[in-house]
């Protein structure tokens, strides 16, 4: 009868651990700091009256965590009489309905790593110099591989050199400052010695029972 009962009492120790031990997750922050400089090209397609959508590739030699290569698409209207432009990736802020949502997107040559983020700025033209300039907040929203998770804010400051033939797209620089988090599951240790050793107690509790029960069964 003992054997028995024993036999029965190894799952509940196993049960009262297992739950000690996925009960006992937190979520902690892993900070990323990032900086990079892309070289730029900038391209232009109105799609309504003084706005277009603006599709930009580049790539860096410098960018943290070999993210070398930007992509970024958004909407932007520009103010003919101040020749300043709100850029937004999303269409609503022009009162565009049916169009989507457009991102940013950082990415590796050599691995799946990427981060995607949407984007708002405001930028400046002067075509006396024949320049262009954007400042502005890059949302990060998640990403793939080991950033899938990723949130934060990151600066955009942009700038740009104005071809005179309207045909050619704009070659430019922008400087990516910031930083990005990463939610990570870590074990409490305090929580899982604390549950554990109630299941300890507890099974302790039970074979004490047990034993006095077989005792004095059979005295």
């Amino acid at each position: 009868m003992l054997r028995s009962n024993s036999v029965w009492l190894v799952p509940v120790v196993f049960s009262l651990a297992s739950f000690g031990l996925d009960a006992t997750k937190a979520i902690a922050q892993t900070n990323y700091e990032f900086e990079a400089v892309y070289n730029l090209e900038l391209s232009l397609r109105e799609i309504a009256p003084n706005i277009s959508m603006t599709m930009a590739v580049g790539n860096s030699l410098d960018a943290s965590y070999g993210l070398t290569q930007f992509s970024s698409m958004s909407y932007s209207q520009l103010n003919p009489n101040t020749g300043v432009s709100i850029i937004s990736s999303d269409a609503t802020a022009f009162s565009l309905e049916d169009l989507p949502l457009l991102t940013d997107r950082f990415s590796s040559n050599d691995s799946d790593d990427s981060l995607i983020g949407s984007s708002k700025l405001t930028g400046t033209i002067d075509l006396e110099n024949l320049t262009a300039s954007a400042f502005g907040i890059l949302t990060i929203t998640g990403g793939t591989n080991r950033f899938s998770s990723a949130i934060g804010t990151l600066t955009l400051t942009e700038n740009y050199i104005i071809s005179p033939d309207p045909t050619v797209p704009l070659m430019g620089q922008a400087l990516v400052q910031g930083s990005f988090e990463i939610p990570v599951s870590v074990p409490e240790p305090g929580n899982s010695l604390m549950l554990l050793s109630i299941g300890a107690i507890s099974t302790t509790f039970v074979l004490h029972r047990h034993y006095r029960k077989t005792n004095h069964r059979y005295s």
